[in-house]
C-alpha cells in the first residue's frame, strides 16, 4: 500500500500537537509545572522539524501555541509556550552565527528578552493578578537571582536539546518508519 507523504506529515504534526497541548494542560497542576510543562512541550517540536523541515515546524509551533492559548486553563503556561515553544527550532538558526561567543550571546539575549517580555505581558497587558501578586511579594534581589537561575537552566536546556536530537535520530526515528 502506498502512503501519501502529506498525509503522513499531517498525522505526525497532529499527534505531536495534541501531545504538546496535553503537556500544556498539565502546567496548572503543580507550582513548578507552569514553567516545566512549556519546556517539555517545546521539546515535542524536535521530531516535527527533524522530519518535515522548518516550514512545518513553524506551522506546528503556531498551531500549538494558538491551541494552548485558547484551551489551557493556566494562561501563564500558555504565554510561556508562546515565547519559548519555538526555541528548539530557533536554536538551529542561532547556531549558524559565526563564533561561539556570538552564538551564546544571542541565545542568552533571546532568553532574557523572552522572559522579560512574557512576564511583562502577563503583568501589564493581560493583568494576570496571580502573577502580579507573586512578583509584588518577591524582593528585587530575589527576582535577579531567579533570572540568573533561569539563565543557568536555559543553558542546560540548550544542551538537552542537542542530546535529545541525537537520541531521536539514533533510536526513535528508525522505529517510526516515516
Amino acid at each position: 500500500m502506498r502512503r501519501n507523504k502529506r498525509t503522513t506529515v499531517l498525522a505526525l504534526c497532529g499527534v505531536l500537537a495534541a501531545l504538546a497541548v496535553a503537556l500544556l494542560f498539565l502546567g496548572g497542576t503543580l507550582p513548578f509545572a507552569a514553567i516545566a510543562c512549556p519546556v517539555l512541550a517545546s521539546l515535542v517540536l524536535i521530531p516535527v522539524y527533524a522530519e518535515n523541515g522548518a516550514k512545518w515546524g513553524f506551522l506546528w509551533y503556531l498551531t500549538t501555541a494558538l491551541l494552548g492559548v485558547l484551551l489551557t486553563p493556566d494562561k501563564e503556561t500558555a504565554v510561556l509556550f508562546v515565547f519559548f515553544g519555538c526555541y528548539p527550532m530557533l536554536k538551529r538558526f542561532l547556531e549558524r552565527l559565526p563564533g561561539r561567543a556570538l552564538t551564546w550571546t544571542s541565545k542568552l539575549v533571546y532568553i532574557n528578552a523572552a522572559v522579560c517580555a512574557a512576564y511583562g505581558l502577563m503583568i501589564w497587558v493581560f493583568q494576570m493578578e496571580a502573577v502580579a501578586a507573586e512578583f509584588a511579594e518577591t524582593q528585587t534581589w530575589m527576582l535577579i537571582v531567579l533570572l540568573l537561575l533561569a539563565n543557568l537552566t536555559f543553558v542546560l536546556y540548550d544542551l538537552l536539546i542537542v542530546r535529545l536530537e541525537i537520541f531521536y535520530h539514533a533510536h526513535l526515528r528508525p522505529k517510526l518508519k516515516l
